[in-house]
Order: structure tokens, then C-alpha cells, then sequence
């Protein structure tokens, strides 16, 4: 190929670019328009906890908070503020990452995390939800690089592309443009009620690793820097366990284990309502087998 072929595709490949560029960057510049005016749904929650939210009482957690925790009731009862910062899916790696965002511009007085049994376990899932952060990441990147860079040393790079920060967001954006998602400070009720299982007993089961599963260390970390991060800022912290339908023994569960460890060597309260007789048993209180 002579000198004026290549000088043709090096021109070509340059005018690709910059369409490319220029496309990517007006996609990117809608699609966050779109995605920050969002007024319900997942998104517009974690907007809310990270921009907004500075009640007195936070609640972190995975559905188990978002789904339990009625701010309405804390406050009438103990006096201060209290929102709801739980997320559904997500594990204690994601929620380090949102109080390191929350804690540069409100520190509240108390923070209840509702813990998972299994948060402690090696999850590929927990790292991909972290994608749920990608918005935010060039605003809060000193604190979100090094927690998404768990999941990809390609982070920075793979953000540069305005378009692929919120590409996964558009349908949950459509859905609730349409049909909103109504919350109560951060709190999403349910209303269905559980069935009694057919084969009704009492024995309490025991619940074990069915595969063998491994800690992994940096959700050991992350969970000890939540910690940290509380008692440094001087706030106060409690662990609960929410309620369940029937009698758990987590005994022999290393996950849930550790927690525990970690929690009372740290002197922090944990309240496990798994055994709780005003619970258990009692279906009707129950929209599903996880959720009340």
C-alpha cells in the first residue's frame, strides 16, 4: 500500500473517533440528564442517600432493610430522623462504599446495618452489582476506585465512555417514569402473605455451607472498615438480623460466624431476630420466606 492509502485510512480512522467521541459523549450527556432527574426507583433512592440523606438514623442493608425498616416508626418512637439507605441485592462491599460517600457530607447519630448470613462468602453477583455506582464514579472516584477496582483494574478506562455509565439504568429509568416507585424515606413495604409450608414443623433448622464456601477477604475487610469508619466518626452502630419464618441455627455457618466475632470482640450490639417466638411461625406476618 502506497503513502497516500494509508494517509486515507489514518483519516478514516480519525473521523471514526471523533464521531464515536462525539456520539458517546451525547448519548452519555442525556442518559445522565435522565438518570438524575429520576424521582422514584432503586436509582433515585441512591441518588437521595448520596446527595441528600442526612437523618439523624441510616439504615443499611439489602432488602432485608429496605423491605423491614420503617423509618416512620423510629422516629416517632426515639425522636430523630431516619431514612432508609437499603438496597436490594447488595452485600456489605457496596455499603462501605456508599457510607464512605455519605460520611464526607452528614454524619448521622446512629446506623443500623441489617446483616445477610452470607455476606462473608466469596460472590462474583456482589461485585457485578457494584455497577450500580458506575454514575456516580467520576464525581466520587478517590473513594469508589479502589472498591471497584476489585472487580476490574480496567475501571477507569472502561468509564471513560459516558454512554456505558448508565447504559444498564434506561429501563429501570422507562419503568418508573411510567410507573413510579413509591417509597417511604427509602422504606418499600409488602404486602403479600406466606402460605404455612405443607410440611408444617417446629424443628429448628440448622443451617450449614451445602457447598463448601469460602470467606472471601476483602468483604472480611470491607466489613471491619464499616467499623471503623463508624467509631471513627463516633457513631453509633447496630447489627440485626432480621426475623425469618421459622427457627434458624446458624451455629455451624462460617459467615455468619465471623460476623458475630467480629462484632463482639468490636463491642458492637447485634440483635438476632431469627428465634424470635414473636416471629416464628407466624406466616401472616411474612410476604415471602425472606421478607416480612
Amino acid at each position: 500500500m502506497n503513502k497516500r492509502g494509508y494517509k486515507l485510512i489514518s483519516l478514516k480512522l480519525i473521523k471514526f473517533i471523533i464521531i464515536f467521541i462525539a456520539i458517546d459523549f451525547t448519548l452519555g450527556f442525556i442518559s445522565k440528564q435522565i438518570f438524575f432527574n429520576q424521582k422514584t426507583g432503586k436509582y433515585a433512592r441512591i441518588t437521595y442517600s448520596i446527595k441528600k440523606a442526612s437523618s439523624e438514623i441510616l439504615i443499611f442493608g439489602s432488602s432485608h432493610a429496605n423491605r423491614h425498616y420503617v423509618p416512620d416508626v423510629f422516629e416517632k418512637e426515639l425522636k430523630q430522623t431516619c431514612y432508609n439507605v437499603g438496597v436490594q441485592g447488595q452485600k456489605i462491599i457496596f455499603h462501605l462504599a456508599l457510607l464512605k460517600i455519605i460520611i464526607k457530607r452528614a454524619k448521622p447519630k446512629l446506623i443500623i446495618l441489617n446483616i445477610d448470613k452470607g455476606w462473608m462468602f466469596k460472590s462474583e453477583e456482589a461485585y457485578d452489582r457494584l455497577s450500580d455506582l458506575y454514575p456516580y464514579y467520576w464525581e466520587y472516584r478517590e473513594i469508589l476506585r479502589p472498591i471497584l477496582s476489585l472487580q476490574s483494574n480496567l475501571i477507569d478506562f472502561k468509564l471513560l465512555f459516558k454512554s456505558y455509565q448508565t447504559n444498564s439504568t434506561i429501563i429501570h429509568t422507562v419503568k418508573y417514569y411510567f410507573f413510579p416507585q413509591i417509597d417511604f424515606n427509602g422504606y418499600r413495604p409488602l404486602f403479600d402473605k406466606m402460605n404455612p409450608p405443607n410440611d408444617f414443623t417446629r424443628n429448628t433448622a440448622i443451617v450449614t455451607n451445602k457447598r463448601v464456601k469460602e470467606i472471601d477477604k476483602n468483604f472480611l475487610s470491607a466489613f471491619k472498615t464499616f467499623i471503623t469508619i463508624a467509631k471513627n466518626n463516633n457513631i453509633k452502630l447496630l447489627f440485626v438480623l432480621s426475623p425469618t419464618p421459622t427457627e434458624r441455627n446458624f451455629s455451624k455457618n462460617i459467615s455468619m460466624n465471623k460476623m458475630k466475632t467480629i462484632a463482639e470482640k468490636e463491642g458492637i450490639p447485634f440483635i438476632d431476630f431469627t428465634n424470635d417466638k414473636r416471629f416464628n411461625y407466624k406466616y401472616n406476618l411474612f410476604n415471602d420466606s425472606s421478607h416480612l
